[in-house]
């Protein structure tokens, strides 16, 4: 019964957002440091601040916790590109929502080294499951920047729904192959010698594609 009551002025159900908050960032310190396959409910829970007997209120397993924490990380990357690109002046042409975008990918991607490592690494081989959700976060990925391109003029072909969406996600596939090379190298290459190709990539893709 007391697990319902407000305690300390906090109410139940802004304790288990809190807990559920706590473990996902413990999820993203553990997951993107460790590694995934050590990481246990134990170090996650003293990571997060929270009685183990908690963590499955909130999730089934690591896994479940991964997933979630996959899609934190996502959200993140999203918000990162969308918002750089919201404080273009409203007249800005494609190659600089392109560059810009690009490169705000990039810097959230190398500011946050945990972030990097859980979307490129620890999501690979753990699971099905894992991996169409892999799958699909790339290929909305992919729908994110034909709705920025479309959203500046350029519109992509559309003689099938399936061919917009093949060639959109073979541009972020693209992206993120070049992105996790990168990660890899120990982000050696400077940012801007990335974006220049990338943006010239994406821009000749798109052109290719182009509805005349």
């Amino acid at each position: 019964m007391s697990e319902g009551r407000a305690y300390g002025g906090e109410s139940a159900e802004a304790r288990a957002a809190r807990r559920r908050a706590q473990l996902l960032a413990a999820g993203l310190a553990v997951f993107g440091t460790i590694g995934f396959r050590k990481a246990t409910v134990r170090q996650l829970c003293r990571e997060a601040r929270v009685a183990d007997r908690y963590f499955y209120d909130e999730f089934s397993s690591t896994e479940d916790l991964l997933l979630a924490v996959y899609d934190e990380c996502h959200h993140v990357l999203r918000s990162a590109v969308t918002s750089a690109i919201a404080d273009l002046h409203a007249e800005a042409g494609i190659d600089d929502v392109i560059t810009v975008g690009l490169d705000a990918y990039l810097a959230c991607v190398q500011d946050n080294p945990p972030l990097a490592r859980l979307l490129w690494y620890e999501v690979l081989g753990v699971s099905e499951q894992v991996e169409r959700r892999h799958v699909q976060r790339l290929n909305e990925f992919g729908e994110l920047l034909g709705l920025i391109l479309e959203s500046r003029g350029l519109r992509l072909v559309e003689q099938t729904v399936a061919g917009r969406s093949i060639l959109l996600t073979a541009i972020a596939g693209g992206v993120s192959q070049v992105t996790m090379n990168w990660i890899d190298n120990g982000y050696s290459a400077r940012r801007a010698d990335l974006v220049a190709p990338l943006a010239s990539f994406i821009r000749s893709a798109a052109e290719m594609a182009r509805v005349r």
